[in-house]
């Protein structure tokens, strides 16, 4: 009875903001056909545009780009995605929490934030879903291990909501605000309104690999055969688990999670698969070139790399910095408080994990999206 409350709930408020999206007086043209024209076009910088949906009030600064007309419903793929999201959402948020990879919390926010992506498009649904898949997944590798040295660790990573939002509400709020100021979610360099929709697709891309790089370090670090260092201090070596500790293995594995995912927002970009097909389809169906889906590929994953390597980085500075670390050396493990047996490390008593994972990501979404313009441009 609850998940079917809060499904209900969510498809109300979901279709009302479609709604708003596709309001003429908003000025927004609404996917109705969706039957969206697929061609592609170059401006005089030989710049590959894919035309999907550009807002109708807005002029364009190519003659070549035209605007769909004003209509005030809503597609039928916009819905049948929002119900599929929901369901699927559900089911996810609802496993997890089964595996006890979701506290109760953690599922409600779960299928929150999932239902809300999935909403926007496939592929942020779907990126969403992928970190939250790997990140479950390697929690449970060397588990028993990781219980030796870090206090409260559970077999399933028992993830509550403060642990959910702080790694994907602001990439959401990000995926929302593009659906309804731009358009539907297309290629880079896709939209008649400047680099707003690309900006806030690079800083969703730069949030989630962000988000991949600390959270696969720090699953993977820890069973570094190697003690880390602390990042500040390189020639000082702490103990397993240590807010700010490094280690070859975790800055590999950081670096890996980012970029594997700015691949999957970059395959995913719709039209992307289809151009990867041994035939060819109907324009009708949005297929782009196979050049354009190389260079999303190229882009996005160079965005997730930066992202997840950079973004580890940072996380581990403020980590180092201004998140206290206690080791008790009776267990000999990281524990979250201080006590009879427990000494500071490292660190100050300012942030919280959470926190500082809020701060890190936001910063890698905010430098994604500032540095959007120049990192087109020398890609594309």
């Amino acid at each position: 009875p609850e998940w079917n409350i809060a499904t209900m709930a969510l498809f109300k408020l979901a279709a009302s903001i479609f709604l708003l999206a596709s309001s003429p007086a908003y000025g927004f043209t609404s996917p109705t056909t969706l039957i969206t024209r697929s061609k592609q076009i170059s401006n005089s910088n030989n710049l590959i545009y894919h035309e999907s949906f550009f807002p109708s009030k807005i002029a364009t600064s190519s003659s070549s780009l035209s605007a769909l007309p004003i209509s005030s419903t809503i597609s039928t793929v916009d819905i049948s995605r929002t119900v599929l999201g929901l369901l699927l959402a559900q089911k996810i948020s609802n496993s997890g929490y089964k595996k006890q990879s979701l506290s109760k919390s953690g599922a409600i926010s779960a299928f929150l934030v999932a239902s809300f992506s999935l909403a926007t498009s496939f592929r942020n649904g779907l990126t969403l879903l992928a970190f939250y898949w790997t990140s479950s997944k390697l929690t449970r590798v060397g588990s028993k291990i990781k219980g030796k040295l870090e206090e409260g660790h559970t077999e399933g990573g028992e993830r509550g909501a403060s642990q959910v939002f702080a790694c994907s509400l602001i990439a959401v709020l990000c995926a929302c605000v593009r659906r309804i100021l731009v358009g539907n979610d297309g290629p880079l360099l896709s939209t008649s309104v400047g680099l707003l929709g690309d900006q806030l697709t690079l800083a969703y891309v730069a949030f989630f690999a962000c988000c991949a790089g600390d959270t696969w370090a720090s699953e993977l670090g820890v069973l570094s055969k190697s003690k880390p260092r602390l990042i500040i201090k390189p020639w000082k070596q702490v103990p397993p688990g240590t807010n700010g500790g490094i280690s070859f293995v975790g800055l590999a594995a950081s670096a890996a999670g980012g970029t594997l995912m700015g691949l999957i927002h970059g395959v995913l970009v719709p039209g992307g698969i289809a151009s990867m097909l041994p035939f060819n389809l109907p324009p009708m169906l949005g297929a782009i070139s196979s050049a354009a889906l190389k260079k999303e590929v190229l882009i996005l994953s160079l965005v997730g790399f930066i992202g997840g390597f950079g973004g580890s980085l940072l996380d581990s500075v403020l980590g180092a910095t201004i998140q206290v670390t206690y080791y008790d050396d009776v267990e000999e493990k990281i524990v979250k408080r201080s006590g009879p047996n427990a000494k500071r490390v490292g660190g100050l008593a300012f942030l919280s994990n959470e926190m500082v994972n809020v701060v890190s990501t936001a910063l890698s979404a905010l430098i994604a999206a500032l540095t959007a313009r120049s990192l087109l441009s020398i890609m594309i």
